[in-house]
């Protein structure tokens, strides 16, 4: 579920004293009086389905607000195939204070990992029917029929800001634009690229295929047990003994993770730096 920023939810932001603690906080927490998951200031996270309150009574609820709610679900199951820039329409709540123009979120009831945002295209208050284009971050798996958690994203301006420097960011040291692949994982990436390499050298030095060992797999631990070997095999040194070790005398290059380690051995071997040439394969012509 997509956590809500108190600041950004009006008349929300302050628990009136008469009201009695949620989930045992203390008194002097605030947090938001909206249905759905919300972060307070400092950062603790609460669910309510409390109602906002006037200013001037905070025990009494306001009716203007009474009935608002920022989170419902889909009034029966749907089949979608949400696309980037697509459009779904759903029926959901009537009355519900969703309006044009709203970023909208839609994510799978019980299954939260899967989700996609949007933009209310229109909302009719009497019938229930809510329409959702400029589809975008399209996330996990949509082939059945499910019911759908709807929510409105409330973010800060700062949020907003955030998610534009980490598109920048990653564009700039992966190439990858995130509303394009948003399942983009940079640390299962390069564990993908360190298997490649390691693989190969075992290939072009045994002739093995370590993916057939019974206890392979892609995790840092197998992949730095394996490269270990190829030290203790190349160089007789054992790395957990020998810190200072390394095998093209580059004082300033400690082995102190994977990829040093994975790198310096294509140096010694091959004269390949792998932060220029990534592609290297020993076992092709094609480099």
């Amino acid at each position: 579920m997509h956590q809500l920023s108190c600041n950004s939810i009006p008349d929300c932001h302050t628990r009136p004293i008469c009201e009695p603690p949620v989930h045992n906080m203390p008194p002097n927490v605030n947090y938001c009086v909206v249905p759905a998951k919300c972060v307070t200031n400092n950062g603790q996270i609460v669910s309510t389905d409390l109602v906002y309150c006037h200013d001037n009574d905070p025990c009494r609820p306001n009716p203007l607000h009474s009935n608002q709610k920022y989170i419902t679900k889909t009034a029966k199951s749907y089949r979608v195939s949400p696309i980037k820039n697509g459009s779904v329409g759903f029926l959901v709540e009537k009355n519900l204070p969703f309006a044009t123009g709203q970023s909208i979120s839609c994510n799978i009831l019980g299954n939260e990992s899967n989700f996609f945002n949007g933009i209310v295209f229109d909302y009719d208050a009497e019938t229930g029917f809510l329409s959702i284009g400029n589809i975008d971050n399209v996330t996990g798996n949509f082939s059945n029929s499910v019911v759908y958690n709807i929510n409105l994203i409330l973010f800060d301006p700062e949020v907003v800001k955030l998610k534009q420097r980490m598109d920048y960011l990653y564009k700039y040291l992966f190439q990858i634009e995130l509303n394009a692949t948003p399942n983009f994982n940079p640390v299962s990436e390069q564990l993908q690229f360190f298997d490649k390499k390691v693989y190969n050298l075992f290939l072009y030095l045994f002739d093995q295929d370590m993916r057939t060992d019974d206890d392979y797999q892609i995790t840092e631990l197998y992949l730095s047990n394996k490269v270990d070997d190829l030290y203790e095999y190349l160089f007789e040194v054992k790395l957990d003994r020998n810190l200072d070790f390394n095998p093209n005398g580059f004082d300033d290059s400690l082995l102190n993770n994977l990829k040093i380690k994975i790198y310096q051995i294509y140096i010694y071997l091959f004269s390949i730096n792998l932060e220029q040439s990534p592609w290297f394969n020993p076992n092709t012509t094609n480099n």
